[in-house]
């Protein structure tokens, strides 16, 4: 099980042991590709679903609450009224509360184990300015200089409004892979960058560079992105 549906809870069989085997599937995928250093867009994905499922629960919780109940007794040590709960959940609704529960902490883990990778990634990366910073930061390029091959990728940013989870964020896309030696270093490919793109004249650019070979799109771009916004003063 390579992804998860985003409505994996109610689509096909509904039955715990049907999606407790899904859901170990899916992680044990994860988990495989944390291993790697492989941490987007699988690490989003997971606080996509565990969001997803604690607000079912949560609204689950809300109904439960706002439904009438019998009043049982006092307790005499408080003073306070006791209700017993009238409703009861049907076999359906038992199930879910059985899923949520197994999955809620499986998800929150491996979120923990996720960001743990992540924060360790983000040790080993350094982001540096390549010439002078302008003032402008939000718009320019990111390079990530290959840790084992004179090679450098080249990318466009731009800081963008707001994404599914209402924050700032870089919208970064691939221009080019570029060969660096004698007579085309980095500081040159700021310079045809500018010649090519008319538009950014000045354009604020930065070096990525790792202690580590992680993989560039999973991995150091969502980094890099997250160190972008620190330089941007986003976060």
């Amino acid at each position: 099980m390579t992804n998860l549906q985003n409505n994996w809870l109610t689509e096909g069989i509904f039955d715990f042991e049907h999606k407790k085997y899904v859901l170990m599937a899916y992680l044990q995928h994860i988990n495989h590709e944390f291993t790697s250093n492989r941490l987007h867009p699988y690490l989003p994905e997971l606080q996509f679903h565990f969001e997803s499922c604690s607000e079912i629960r949560s609204s689950k919780s809300r109904i439960k609450t706002s439904l009438p109940k019998n009043l049982s007794g006092i307790n005499t040590n408080t003073w306070k009224l006791e209700y017993e709960e009238v409703h009861q959940d049907d076999p359906y609704m038992e199930d879910l509360n059985y899923i949520l529960d197994f999955s809620i902490p499986r998800f929150s883990k491996s979120i923990a184990d996720g960001t743990e990778r992540f924060d360790e990634v983000e040790g080993n990366v350094r982001i540096s300015p390549v010439g002078i910073v302008p003032l402008r930061l939000q718009e320019g390029y990111l390079l990530f200089l290959h840790t084992f091959q004179p090679l450098v990728s080249v990318f466009q940013y731009q800081l963008a409004l707001y994404d599914q989870m209402k924050e700032r964020y870089l919208k970064t896309w691939f221009l080019e892979t570029v060969r660096i030696g004698i007579g085309n270093s980095v500081s040159q490919i700021k310079v045809d960058l500018t010649r090519k793109n008319g538009s950014l004249p000045n354009p604020a650019t930065y070096i990525v560079e790792s202690n580590h070979d992680y993989p560039l799109h999973e991995t150091l771009l969502p980094v890099a992105k997250k160190l972008m916004l620190k330089e941007i003063n986003i976060t």
